[in-house]
């Protein structure tokens, strides 16, 4: 094997790599894609997972960072969002929670201050108004009491003196007449008795 001749031939010649030959072979024939061969080959090797080849290969090429292989294959196969891979990768890892990706990634992005994702996202999902993140959050968190968020918030903002609101809030309420907040409360007092105050104070 590795060898042919053709017809009237006085010897036998070599197959080049990238192709093989049985025995009483009178040409060589292409290795298939996701094989190979070097040179006198009597049959061609699969390529390991990771890596690839066309037909007529004489070695396995590592398929790049963002694509990955099985055994034996002719090309390598995109990553799918969600998902990354170095080079020479037999396989595509989810992102892991607080980060995303994009199709054919080689790494994964973290999510932005304000937003957060689950493994395996394409995207990262705004915080909902009451609540925060920092960047790489897998999960927002509510605002204290005396602080208040909208949608996509980075941080919480304390509730102006005569305002309170509790854990969780869009917004900040004004004290109840005979009530008052300093900024920041939780909570309205109540005034004590010779004191008062309007709604808001």
């Amino acid at each position: 094997g590795g060898h042919y001749s053709e017809g009237l031939a006085v010897n036998c010649s070599t197959c080049v790599a990238g192709s093989y030959s049985g025995s009483s072979s009178s040409k060589c024939t292409n290795c298939e894609g996701g094989k190979y061969s070097d040179t006198r080959a009597s049959s061609c090797e699969s390529c390991a997972g990771g890596t690839y080849a066309p037909a007529g290969s004489r070695n396995c090429s590592a398929c790049v960072g963002g694509t990955y292989s099985n055994a034996g294959a002719a090309s390598c196969v995109d990553c799918i969002a969600g998902y990354y891979s170095a080079a020479a990768s037999s396989a595509c890892s989810k992102c892991d929670a607080g980060t995303w990706s994009d199709t054919s990634a080689s790494s994964c992005i973290a999510c932005a201050a304000g937003k957060s994702s689950g493994s395996g996202a394409s995207e990262c999902d705004d915080c909902e108004s009451g609540k925060y993140s920092d960047s790489g959050a897998a999960s927002c968190e509510k605002c204290d009491g005396g602080t208040y968020s909208s949608v996509g918030a980075s941080e919480c903002i304390a509730c102006a003196a005569g305002t309170s609101s509790g854990s969780g809030a869009s917004e900040c309420a004004d004290c109840e007449g005979g009530k008052y907040a300093h900024a920041g409360a939780s909570s309205c007092d109540s005034c004590v008795g010779g004191r008062y105050s309007a709604t808001g104070s």
